[in-house]
């Protein structure tokens, strides 16, 4: 049994209005999509965004030092003094380059393979929670420390929204069957001064990419993060892959998040299973059995 999305009917001379063109349907009867053409104008746009940004804050005589809390610890995430959430857009932030993935060559054929397809989307296209770096998508996501219970919260507010729970109290990772693989997988952290470090294992190696550039990744992977707020405006991101069945040595890249301006509104995000017609670039199903 196969099941397939189904095409919506269109009423002759019907339109499909897009942020960069009107389509007529037929356009898009070819397996033909959406999804990449947006990504490259979200791109563009949100490049002109931060360049202007960039320059607003320099005429205001540049950020404002990072918050901290009354115990004197950095806030990494929104607070009464800095309300909000770090932004993800596309073009900003950043995943690594391709020279500088030291791919096994069965996982450079299978990331090729995956990029070279115009119907396949990143796992979290498809509201699925989304392991290690590809966690963090648009629109963006929160920090919550919570010293009270020994734990740090990272909430997504895109995707499935799904949150991460970060043991603070020292524990180590389970071994053998107490580890129990999970989308998220099992993370731990610590401080080094204004530094949250987290390590994390046990990630299922079903429906997830390491990201959403497609490279894919096994239940071995390992993954290390580094987050500081080097001001009021930017929170660090520095990540390092370990994945010895799909990489032949660990490997690194960093991020950028720039915080939600000043009086912005956090936008509404929902991501619901067969709300619309994915196969056409918009949306999921309805689908149909065949």
């Amino acid at each position: 049994m196969r099941v397939s999305a189904q095409q919506p009917a269109f009423p002759r001379g019907a339109i499909i209005r897009t942020l960069l063109k009107d389509y007529a349907p037929e356009e898009l009867a070819g397996g033909a999509t959406l999804f990449h053409e947006h990504m490259q104008l979200a791109t563009d746009f949100n490049a002109r965004f931060s360049a202007a940004s960039a320059a607003v804050r320099a005429a205001n005589g540049g950020p404002a030092p990072a918050p901290r809390g009354a115990d004197g610890r950095i806030q990494l995430g929104s607070s009464k003094a800095a309300k909000g959430y770090w932004e993800v857009r596309p073009g900003l932030g950043g995943n690594p380059r391709a020279g500088d993935v030291p791919f096994q060559p069965w996982a450079r054929a299978l990331q090729q393979y995956r990029t070279s397809r115009v119907d396949l989307y990143p796992p979290s296209v498809r509201c699925m929670p989304t392991s290690g770096p590809g966690f963090f998508n648009a629109p963006g996501f929160d920090i919550i420390d919570a010293p009270d219970q020994q734990s740090v919260f990272i909430l997504n507010i895109a995707g499935p929204h799904s949150w991460r729970v970060v043991h603070m109290d020292g524990r180590t990772h389970p071994t053998g069957d107490a580890l129990r693989p999970t989308f998220l997988g099992h993370s731990t952290g610590r401080w080094e001064g204004d530094t949250l470090v987290i390590d994390s294992i046990g990630f299922k190696d079903k429906l997830s990419w390491v990201d959403d550039d497609a490279h894919p990744h096994s239940d071995a992977m390992h993954v290390v993060e580094r987050y500081s707020r080097p001001d009021w405006d930017h929170l660090k991101h520095d990540l390092w892959v370990e994945d010895p069945k799909f990489y032949t040595k660990p490997w690194t890249f960093s991020r950028v998040y720039e915080h939600m301006a000043p009086g912005k509104q956090p936008m509404e995000y929902a991501c619901n299973e067969n709300n619309k017609d994915l196969a056409h670039g918009l949306g999921f199903g309805p689908h149909r059995e065949n």
